[in-house]
């Protein structure tokens, strides 16, 4: 099988992936940095962190953007340079959250970002496809276990058509299948990883009742001081 070999995963948070990929039969690896040789290449977007717009200071904003899209499109960069100049074909799977599938209450800074590396995979595919260097998105949902603050974990697994939270298993099993040949035809794709909660979230105001009531307070979104 093609996908056992050369999977370089870039997790600076140490989600886990990469061994979830081993325990597939994948030669992944997560070293700190970048290195050259390796024909694919996973990046894995940091924990989510959620809050109102006008409560994002912009230092944090800029942070944020490093650490979501800047690192990762310099290391796709340096992966596709280096595959060019060994003329090989390669996959770059970005691993990215469904906040940037839809508009989500608190998900301003989250949410463009993964759209923005969703952008990214897109223009990649359609740039280096004739080099066969395929490019695809797995947009997870939230994780069991790793929900963030607002979150109210009861309702967003009612919202879920699967009945539960995203597991490292069901990411592990997008990333494989991506990979591999079965998915040779597939680029430049956003693949939702959430059970369905995109398609049925969108019926209601907030993720939970403390940021329903949040957001509808006539001090709109903490403008008041």
């Amino acid at each position: 099988r093609e996908v056992l070999s050369g999977v370089h995963v870039l997790d600076r948070d140490g989600t886990g992936l990469a061994a979830a990929l081993r325990a597939r039969g994948l030669d992944a690896e997560a070293p700190a940095g970048w290195t050259p040789g390796r024909d694919h290449l996973v990046t894995v977007a940091p924990p989510l962190e959620l809050e109102p717009l006008a409560e994002l200071e912009p230092d944090v904003w800029l942070e944020r953007f490093r650490r979501w899209v800047e690192e990762p499109f310099l290391v796709v960069q340096a992966w596709l340079r280096d595959l060019v100049a060994r003329d090989a074909g390669g996959h770059w799977i970005a691993v990215t959250s469904n906040l940037g599938t839809q508009p989500f209450p608190l998900a301003g800074a989250v949410g463009s970002f993964s759209a923005a590396l969703h952008t990214l995979v897109k223009v990649a595919a359609v740039e280096y496809g004739p080099r066969g260097i395929r490019a695809n998105a797995v947009a997870v949902g939230f994780r069991e276990g790793e929900a963030p603050p607002w979150i109210d974990v009861e309702r967003a697994v009612a919202d879920t058509p699967g009945g539960r939270l995203a597991h490292l298993a069901d990411v592990a099993g997008a990333v494989t299948w991506l990979l591999g040949p079965d998915a040779g035809h597939v680029n430049g794709e956003i693949v939702r990883v959430d059970g369905g909660f995109t398609i049925t979230r969108a019926g209601t105001v907030a993720p939970s009742d403390a940021a329903e009531e949040r957001l509808l307070h006539e001090d709109w979104r903490g403008l008041a001081r």
